[in-house]
């Protein structure tokens, strides 16, 4: 394991690099702020990865055990079962409220930072040639190494006061990369729908650290997650009586909820958010408009799985909390299968890359909602490596096309940009899981594979939702397998189409103006990038199958997640019925010789299918009309609330209040103002008049009195 300076260095880094080509570009310039971010951050990722390997050839276990007692040694906070916790200052300690910035090392943090630092390190290089002739080039790095940071923290955080600080300045990366470009319109609306989607969602997530605190009287993970495990006895704040964990209810209105339950939900509803799943989903695409590899970025490996990573993180929440937990499985089902069927239906080739991601995501949501966290987390590892090919081949297909992204003006660009073709061609066998059953296959296959069969045993142990999952997850893959292979045919195959732009497509990834020529390939310094991460789509999910999902998951995690059925979820999946292995294979092939018949053979078929407008291509194309519904309600509605808040903030608070007694001064004064004539027996008169009032008052009393 590294030690613990070579950690803080893989977690601060790129937050420091950050502020540097953020705040010295003046005196280091453009290539200065490039060089700065991209070699600490790759720097990072090489860190990262090492650790990654070492810890897997080790399977955790007995390093634990050094690091444990090196942190009492050091000071650090208190370390728990599989974990090290490196202190690095207290943030908050008042009252029995304590917070501290600290580095969480385990299973989870290890492959996390893995992940995320060797994505971003490859994006920082590829941004050298994509970003070439953009004329804000350090802002451009700044932001991506502000982002790496963020999600960093969230990751390495052991409470969840750190974990919301990462999670929010990982919104505000993100906004600040989507609206980069914001000299242009869809830029900056993009980036406004993300971050106001994203709020929802976090309002969620922040009740839920609120509940968190009210149950446990703490925020630190190591004793909550503990106290779950142990169904110990605690204290409550308020609202509850004290009594074990797993029994405590917290009253609302006229209902009893069970705390964790409570806690598990809201903690989902931030995680629905930050990972685009269903209802929360309209960001995603949107993201697009930002350049492509923040696309890469944001999809591959950080932002987007921050909330399946919560999730697996809080594991032993969801395993006494079942309510919430088939909340978790219904929607990732949901959004694996609506997000596929919209894929069939996108024109713009990032924009079906990005409901590619919606779906997978949604496979690693259902995952875990039944149970299977390790092979949600598997998922999530080898989804970063081809989601990551995918996106950053597609930047390359838009660098070499002159900034086109309209797959209906593509076609025939196999034969100019090789290279590229064969990193698509393999990111598209690792994303719809080819392989052949107890054999071999590349990264999807073993993951998404991994997720089916554990779906399936899940169902027949009677977990809700689990049959259901499964279902909807092989329909997803059949329809995974069609939109993928029609995006290689759109793209490389077949005859180079002539120009097809309507409003949806008439940007493009640079705001410059369309510029027709003969595609060519893209430099070296964005092929590199392509080649390690088709290594990592080929061979990373072999290579790691045994320890994230295998025979030594145990060893490996050890004990960074937590299944209360000693994960009967995994072991089970080895006893599921034949058939269950080879349906993914089946549908797969399936969805590839649809795809290969009419985008192919029969090139036309596609484009008269979408011609012909009928009802179901107009749902999946208009993304199930969700964009026009929310716009109808919540948005309408929004203005229409505020528009009547405005009218009674106006009329009646202003009205009767400060705008009132305004007015009500300005009417005296103007009548007592017409009284001042100068003229004296106007005067006497008043004087006259006031003497007969006081006289009355004085004889009534006199009288009253008498």
């Amino acid at each position: 394991m590294l030690p613990d300076q070579f950690i803080q260095f893989i977690v601060l880094g790129p937050g420091l690099a950050a502020l540097i080509a953020g705040l010295f570009q003046r005196f280091i310039g453009d290539r200065g702020a490039m060089v700065v971010t991209t070699a600490t951050v790759g720097l990072a990722g090489i860190f990262s990865l090492y650790q990654l390997f070492a810890y897997a050839a080790g399977a955790g276990g007995a390093g634990h055990v050094e690091h444990a007692s090196l942190a009492a040694d050091t000071g650090a906070a208190t370390s728990y079962v599989g974990q090290h916790i490196i202190h690095l200052i207290t943030w908050m300690d008042v009252g029995g409220f304590k917070a501290d910035w600290a580095i969480r090392v385990d299973a989870m943090s290890i492959v996390m930072m893995a992940v995320i630092t060797g994505v971003s390190g490859l994006v920082h290089l590829y941004s050298w040639g994509y970003m070439a002739d953009d004329p804000h080039k350090a802002r451009f790095f700044s932001y991506l190494s502000l982002f790496t940071f963020a999600m960093l923290m969230l990751v390495t955080a052991d409470n969840f006061i750190q974990l919301f600080f990462g999670w929010e300045g990982v919104g505000l990366a993100s906004y600040l990369l989507i609206g980069f470009w914001y000299h242009k319109d869809a830029p900056n609306d993009a980036a406004i729908k993300a971050f106001v989607t994203n709020r929802v969602g976090d309002f969620g997530l922040a009740l839920g650290i609120m509940a968190v605190f009210l149950v446990f009287g703490s925020v630190e993970f190591g004793p909550v997650l503990t106290a779950i495990k142990e169904n110990a006895e605690v204290v409550p704040l308020a609202l509850a009586e004290a009594g074990a964990v797993r029994e405590v209810v917290v009253p609302f209105l006229a209902w009893d909820i069970p705390a964790l339950e409570l806690i598990g939900v809201l903690l989902f509803i931030g995680a629905m958010g930050k990972s685009a799943q269903f209802f929360l989903h309209v960001w995603l695409p949107d993201a697009m408009e930002g350049p492509t590899p923040v696309s890469a970025l944001i999809h591959a490996a950080t932002m987007v799985t921050a909330g399946v990573y919560l999730v697996c993180l809080v594991s032993p929440i969801y395993e006494y909390a079942p309510f919430a937990a088939s909340m978790i499985a219904l929607i990732g089902a949901v959004t694996a299968l609506y997000a596929a069927t919209v894929g069939m239906a996108q024109n713009d080739i990032k924009r079906v890359i990005a409901y590619s991601t919606c779906s997978q995501l949604g496979y690693m949501f259902f995952a875990a909602g039944i149970g299977a966290y390790e092979a949600a987390m598997f998922h999530l590892f080898t989804h970063a490596f081809f989601k990551a090919l995918l996106f950053l081949g597609a930047g390359s297909v838009i660098h070499g096309a002159h900034h086109e992204q309209d797959m209906r003006n593509m076609g025939g660009f196999a034969r100019y940009m090789p290279l590229t073709y064969g990193a698509m061609m393999i990111g598209t066998i690792a994303i719809i899981g080819l392989g052949i059953p107890h054999v071999w296959g590349l990264s999807g296959f073993f993951s998404k594979d991994a997720i089916i069969e554990t779906a399936f045993a899940a169902g027949t142990n009677g977990v809700p939702f689990a049959q259901l999952a499964f279902w909807f997850g092989i329909v997803a893959a059949l329809l995974t397998s069609f939109y993928s292979w029609r995006l290689i045919y759109m793209t490389f195959h077949g005859p180079r189409a002539e120009p097809h732009h309507d409003e949806a497509h008439a940007h493009d990834d640079h705001g410059h103006g369309h510029h027709h020529g003969d595609p060519h390939e893209s430099p070296l310094v964005m092929l590199i990038p392509l080649g390690v991460l088709s290594v990592g789509a080929v061979f990373g999910g072999w290579y790691f199958y045994d320890a994230f999902v295998g025979h030594d998951y145990k060893e490996f995690w050890d004990g960074a997640i937590y299944a209360a059925k000693e994960n009967t979820v995994l072991k089970d999946k080895y006893n599921v019925p034949e058939w269950v292995f080879w349906a993914p294979l089946i549908v797969t092939v399936t969805g590839f010789v649809i795809a290969t018949f009419t985008y192919l053979f029969n090139r036309g078929v596609g484009q008269r299918i979408a011609d012909s407008g009928g009802p179901l291509h107009g749902l999946f194309a208009n993304k199930w009309y969700f964009d026009e519904l929310y716009n109808a309600t919540l948005v309408r509605g929004s203005a229409w609330l505020g528009d009547l808040f405005k009218i009674g903030d106006k009329k009646v608070v202003d009205g009767i209040g400060p705008d009132g007694v305004a007015s009500l001064v300005r009417w005296s004064s103007r009548r007592l103002s017409a009284m001042h004539t100068g003229y004296l027996y106007h005067y006497a008169f008043v004087i006259i008049g006031a003497a007969l009032v006081f006289g009355a008052i004085l004889f009534w009393r006199s009288g009253g009195a008498g």
